[in-house]
């Protein structure tokens, strides 16, 4: 089965919010057969992803803001136009740096995060009293916290 266009105008998608950030799918496992996925991601200065690992590649393309991104022991600032692969199963977390809130295309591949950002969006709704959920959570979706 082939594969069919997507084309997804900036007024369409829902915005996911997963421990502050939001986050819209711009293609997800669904549209691509399982081989990737596409979102934007939001980064408030001081929020962003705890340190994790799991076990498909993930990709980020800074669009605007500056932000840290930890890639097992080495830390790297990104700001506009600069780029990153993390490669399946590699710890790594990223922070926003900006007062102007930071904004990247994520991709990942083969697919898998949609269901987790969406579980997270639905039960982790109330910050600090639901991050107890976020292990049991990420078992299930195979995420591993650090």
């Amino acid at each position: 089965m082939d594969i069919s266009p997507v084309i997804m105008r900036a007024d369409e998608g829902d915005w996911l919010n997963v421990l502050g950030m939001k986050i819209k799918f711009l293609c997800t496992s669904e549209d691509t057969q399982g081989r990737y996925s596409s979102m934007l991601n939001t980064v408030p200065k001081g929020l962003g992803a705890p340190p994790h690992s799991h076990p498909w590649d993930e990709a980020f393309y800074v669009l605007k803001g500056d932000v840290e991104v930890r890639l097992a022991d080495d830390t790297h600032q990104l700001s506009p136009g600069d780029y990153i692969l993390v490669p399946a199963n590699q710890v790594h977390a990223f922070t926003g740096l900006s007062d102007e809130e930071g904004l990247l295309i994520a991709y990942e591949s083969p697919s898998h995060s949609h269901q987790f950002f969406q579980e997270i969006n639905d039960t982790v709704t109330s910050i600090p009293e639901d991050l107890h959920k976020m292990p049991d959570i990420g078992k299930r979706h195979r995420v591993t916290f650090v």
